[in-house]
């Protein structure tokens, strides 16, 4: 009697990410120690890597028992402040929540729109594009994802469709960055070019990118039409849906709590447009939003406790594995084998025909971006090595950057070491990461070939 195969099933998340961690560690007895000079760059107001300075070390630093012990915690505190901002605001939603005020505000807003779902799909993916492309918002959005996600639910679609919506749409909006402050605008500014410069060339990418994310949305939303059962999530044990079994009355009580959710999200987002609010301002915002909304329901002190309780129990374990992604980053440097990486993948570029280096750059930052999440630390240390590399094979700074810039993007909505993906998935319901790989692995595909083709098309039309 033949023995089933067992099929294939993708480890746990933490068990992908401790792989990766062990693999760091064995990687920095491999890897030769080295380094780049670093040097303070006025225009761009931080320090920058100084070009062609890389030197090997004498000495080895490889992970050490006591260095690999105290790693995960060291990548914990790293990355403290957007943990802080998944766990708060997503405890401050659960009081919010807990009132109803959402649901009815939704199930109020598709009365309105019914028959309209589809366009009002497309409609906030466009809008949380604009968001991250011309506010520079990419961690600042995931506030938009418990109502994303509840108004998809309601609308009869799965909390992967609602995720779908937010994250796509911030992430081609902030990979192309028309107007990013925290890539194109830094880039720029290190290479010396004006500051949003290539204007035109950076709108008509991001509208295009912006049109695949809508394809891709509304390819997903078909396939659930078809059948409900086609979700990738259907029967999947863990993940949390919205209580959507009543449709709760929207009372006086709930339009002023629905208000208050409203004008926490706008105040948010003026803040970190006009005063320079980001992570630690947005999360203070969404504590007092969750506690005022539940002031307005009539919530007891300890209704609203218990509520943010509940809401932080739920969201911690996910929260967790943010810190824990941030370890690799944190045993490479230890290690000083990270620029080792760098200067290596670098000089391969430098190998390659000269039509077809900006294709490279892109694909090189891909790769590291599995490592390196954070867009204005990689371009802190890359843009001032690739600068003058694309300057010797005929690429000019501001291809550059595009390059660097879409490479850096969307595998954001990809890898399990991004930070922003995993505090998504978290606050959509707690998704697991491999059935989004499943749905969205298509889009990384599609994102990236349409990259290495904005990219080339940019070299041979000679953008300046």
């Amino acid at each position: 009697m033949k023995k089933e195969k067992k099929a294939f099933k993708v480890p746990h998340v933490y068990v992908i990410v401790i792989f990766l961690i062990l693999l760091s560690a064995i990687l920095t007895y491999i890897i030769p120690a080295g380094t780049y000079e670093f040097a303070f760059d006025e225009a761009a107001n931080r320090n920058v890597v100084v070009a062609d300075s890389f030197t090997y070390l004498e000495t080895q630093s490889p992970t050490s028992f006591h260095t690999l012990l105290t790693s995960i915690s060291k990548g914990m505190a790293a990355s403290v402040d957007i943990m802080m901002l998944v766990i708060l605001v997503v405890a401050g939603f659960q009081i919010i929540s807990d009132t109803g005020a959402l649901s009815a505000g939704i199930f109020a807003l598709l009365r309105l729109l019914k028959g309209k779902n589809k366009l009002v799909l497309v409609i906030m993916t466009v809008i949380y594009s604009t968001i991250g492309g011309y506010l520079g918002w990419l961690e600042g959005q995931l506030v938009f994802i418990p109502i994303t996600v509840t108004m998809a639910v309601a609308m009869g679609y799965d909390n992967i469709l609602g995720f779908m919506v937010v994250g796509l749409g911030a992430i081609c909006g902030y990979a192309t960055g028309p107007l990013n402050v925290y890539t194109t605008a830094l880039c720029q500014g290190i290479l010396s070019l004006p500051v949003y410069s290539g204007l035109a060339f950076r709108v008509v990418v991001w509208a295009l990118f912006t049109a695949l994310a809508c394809v891709f949305v509304l390819a997903y939303a078909k396939r659930l039409d078809k059948d409900p059962k086609n979700s990738l999530v259907y029967g999947v044990e863990g993940v949390t849906q919205p209580d959507l079994s009543e449709e709760p009355e929207f009372t006086g009580r709930r339009k002023l709590v629905f208000l208050i959710t409203l004008a926490g999200i706008i105040l948010s987002a003026v803040g970190s447009t006009m005063w320079g609010w980001y992570l630690q301002e947005i999360t203070g915002i969404f504590i007092f939003t969750g506690i005022l909304g539940g002031i307005a329901y009539g919530m007891t002190g300890t209704q609203m406790a218990n509520s943010f309780t509940e809401g932080a129990k739920m969201i911690i374990p996910s929260a967790l594995v943010i810190g824990a992604a941030r370890t690799i980053l944190v045993l490479l440097e230890s290690a000083n084998v990270l620029h080792t990486v760098i200067n290596f993948l670098a000089g391969a570029i430098g190998v390659i025909p000269a039509s077809l280096t900006g294709v490279a750059i892109n694909l090189v930052t891909v790769l590291l971006n599995a490592f390196i999440t954070s867009a204005s630390a990689k371009a802190a240390i890359l843009m001032p090595i690739l600068s003058p590399l694309g300057d010797i094979l005929g690429l000019n700074g501001q291809l550059t950057i595009v390059a660097y810039q879409l490479g850096d993007g969307f595998t954001n909505m990809f890898w399990p070491t991004s930070g922003v993906l995993m505090a998504g998935l978290a606050m959509s319901g707690n998704i697991p990461w491999d059935r989004w790989a499943k749905a969205v692995w298509k889009f990384i595909v599609a994102a990236t070939v349409l990259s290495a083709v904005v990219v080339f098309v940019g070299q041979a039309i000679g953008l300046s």
